[in-house]
């Protein structure tokens, strides 16, 4: 029989560079990192700031556990961030970019806004690593303190901005106040001036904290004629104008219960106000009281009524999805799930998300974060930036690694203490202690080499 000629295959040299943008934007940040060098087209497409932000809207956000230095059990604990993935499991990485002495101010688009006592501030990109440091205003308190700092985005001018709440010398209120905004945008050369109408309250800000969402942020201040005993200001990001919104008509009113404890939060992208009330007999948290903004109708709904079971809810976020985060006050963290409008927390269904002992989880901060491609280069050149070395991406955590170093010295000192005593105390042993003090000393020596400089300096603090 003749040979049928063998027809050959038509193959696509490529596909089109829709159907790589289709396959891409679903990619997470991770691969999306590796991905940028396996072509130069595939880098030019991830790289777009189209492509950063249509990435950005896929992106689901989720609960950024912050935790401020501090001291618990006799130990130094440095500021620490833990991520809780899709599965509600603690993240195994860390962020060389959140350093021992940082406080977490705000959360936008995978950027974080990070104040330290330093001279700068510092806007960061955990997911990539990517981060810099802008001069703080030059008019700045000597109260300043991380609560007085948010940082937002506008959608309608495409602006990243920084808030600074200028405490004034006045006092108005108790706890102190402010009427100039301090506002900086990143690109610029400077910081601006925008004075409020009234001068408000520092004490409910540092107290609620502070929320952005759709173009504006936003905080509680005091109002007396309202139930709650505030009202939400908002500030519009695009044009820095502010407005005040009046709280709904709640009767708070229960025997069995305090007055209200007020929070601002957000939830599905709406802003929130939070109201715990606690119970007149224990002083532990047990009624929960969730009103949502609707901004076009500039009208509340009640979303949730939730009996706590003597949990505490963290701030300035908790509700992600449809599941709520809480602690218990001892190092318990938990999670659960939102059954209904109205329902009582059932400590028997609770998981258990992680343990923070020895830290005392009420100083835990609670922030919505989705991992991001927003890149900070463009912003660089602008005068107030300062330049600091670059650190790598998630790595995994070196506290854990940096302690056992630590107690390893810690041991390795009292060992050689110990022979000096032996010594002193019995001359004949001295020539034969020598040569294992000698030993102690050198290892010692390279624990210490292995160390770098402000790890030796927190040592050197802490033995």
């Amino acid at each position: 029989m003749a040979m049928q000629p063998v027809k050959k295959k038509k193959c696509l040299s490529s596909l089109p560079q829709e159907i790589i943008e289709l396959i891409l934007v679903r990619l997470p940040v991770s691969d999306l990192l590796g991905c940028r060098v396996v072509c130069k087209q595939w880098g030019g497409i991830i790289r777009d700031p189209q492509f950063t932000m249509a990435h950005l809207r896929r992106a689901r956000p989720r609960p950024l556990l912050f935790f401020q230095r501090g001291r618990a059990s006799r130990k130094s604990c440095p500021s620490e961030a833990v991520l809780l993935d899709e599965a509600w499991s603690p993240s195994t990485r860390d962020v060389p970019v959140i350093e021992p002495d940082d406080f977490l101010c705000a959360s936008c688009n995978g950027l974080v806004c990070l104040y330290s006592d330093k001279s700068t501030i510092k806007i960061a990109n955990l997911a990539t690593g990517e981060s810099m440091h802008l001069a703080k205003p030059v008019e700045c308190s000597t109260d300043d303190h991380p609560s007085f700092y948010s940082f937002g985005f506008s959608p309608v001018t495409n602006e990243y901005k920084i808030v600074h709440f200028l405490p004034g010398e006045e006092r108005h209120h108790v706890g102190g106040s402010f009427s100039v905004i301090q506002v900086y945008t990143l690109g610029d050369e400077k910081w601006r001036v925008v004075r409020t109408e009234q001068a408000l309250s520092l004490l409910y800000l540092k107290q609620s904290g502070v929320v952005n969402a759709d173009g504006a942020i936003y905080w509680l201040t005091k109002d007396q004629e309202s139930s709650w005993g505030r009202a939400v200001v908002s500030f519009d990001l695009t044009d820095e104008r502010q407005k005040l919104i009046r709280l709904p008509q709640v009767d708070f009113a229960d025997p069995a219960f305090g007055n209200p404890l007020c929070r601002i939060t957000e939830i599905d992208s709406e802003v929130s106000v939070a109201a715990v009330q606690t119970r007149r007999d224990s002083g532990l948290a047990g009624r929960l009281h969730v009103w949502t903004l609707d901004n076009k109708e500039q009208s509340w709904t009640q979303k949730y009524g939730i009996e706590l079971s003597a949990l505490a809810i963290p701030g300035p976020h908790f509700i992600y999805g449809d599941k709520i985060v809480m602690h218990n006050g001892n190092g318990g963290i938990y999670c659960h799930e939102l059954t209904s409008q109205r329902f009582t927390i059932d400590v028997t269904t609770l998981v258990k998300l992680l343990d923070s002992s020895p830290r005392w989880s009420g100083n835990m901060q609670s922030y919505m974060y989705v991992k991001s491609l927003v890149r900070l280069d463009a912003y660089k050149k602008a005068g107030i930036v300062r330049t600091r070395k670059r650190k790598e991406g998630w790595k995994l955590k070196k506290w854990e690694a940096w302690e056992h170093v630590h107690s390893e010295i810690q041991e390795l000192w009292r060992s050689s203490h110990r022979m000096q005593q032996r010594m002193h105390d019995s001359p004949r042993r001295r020539r034969l202690n020598w040569v294992e003090q000698w030993r102690v000393m050198e290892m010692l020596e390279s624990h210490w080499d292995s160390l770098d400089a402000p790890s030796k300096v927190r040592c050197g603090g802490l033995l």
